[in-house]
């Protein structure tokens, strides 16, 4: 009930209530955009871009989903635009500041999704793994190992039906344990690491 008034004082322009709202939902946006992309500086415009269309989308907010469906949704199409964006015009995107890859031993014989759920996506191995994966992949494993969503969630976020997202999952674990065990796959630091390019993203503002 809590969430319902904040959401309504939001809707009918409360600023206060806005700032709160994004406030409560910020490190689900945050970890979302930061885990999809391996560039700190494009991470962090995806969280902007993200903020706004939140902003801008809460009056036409109807509930046909719940509002942190909503929200995850227009987080991980704000990440799979700013991968694109950068794409597109040839960027480079360099690791976020990460761990040494030595701090994982024998990262090979370790199931790749039992890392991601450890949050030892940090390391710089595991990191690019995660980003070379395509965006559909990618958005799945981030949605499923690290935001702990379960599928129907990630179903409803992805606008994609249940049997879609365990495949996507299936597809996207054995690409992660084919580049953990095969570095030379992996592109170097100063490389950029956008995964392969899929189809376009849902509307972020439904």
């Amino acid at each position: 009930m809590e969430t319902e008034r904040l959401l309504e004082r939001a809707q009918s322009g409360d600023v206060s209530a806005v700032d709160q709202l994004l406030r409560v939902h910020y490190s689900a946006i945050h970890s979302v955009c930061h885990r999809m992309l391996l560039s700190r500086e494009s991470a962090d415009d995806a969280v902007q871009n993200a903020l706004i269309a939140i902003v801008k989308g809460l009056p036409r907010f109807d509930g046909k989903a719940a509002l942190s469906t909503w929200i995850y949704r227009i987080a991980t199409n704000s990440a799979i635009d700013e991968i694109r964006r950068v794409r597109r015009h040839g960027g480079s995107v360099p690791l976020n500041d990460a761990a040494s890859a030595h701090t994982l031993a024998s990262e090979h014989a370790v199931d790749p999704t039992a890392l991601l759920a450890e949050h030892l996506v940090d390391s710089s191995r595991v990191a690019q793994a995660l980003g070379s994966l395509p965006e559909e992949f990618r958005a799945a494993v981030v949605l499923r190992y690290i935001s702990d969503l379960d599928y129907a969630e990630i179903a409803a976020v992805l606008e994609v039906p249940v049997g879609t997202v365990r495949s996507r999952l299936a597809r996207g674990k054995k690409l992660l344990a084919e580049k953990l065990a095969n570095p030379t796959t992996l592109s170097p630091p100063d490389e950029p690491n956008l995964g392969t390019p899929s189809s376009p993203t849902p509307g972020s503002s439904s």
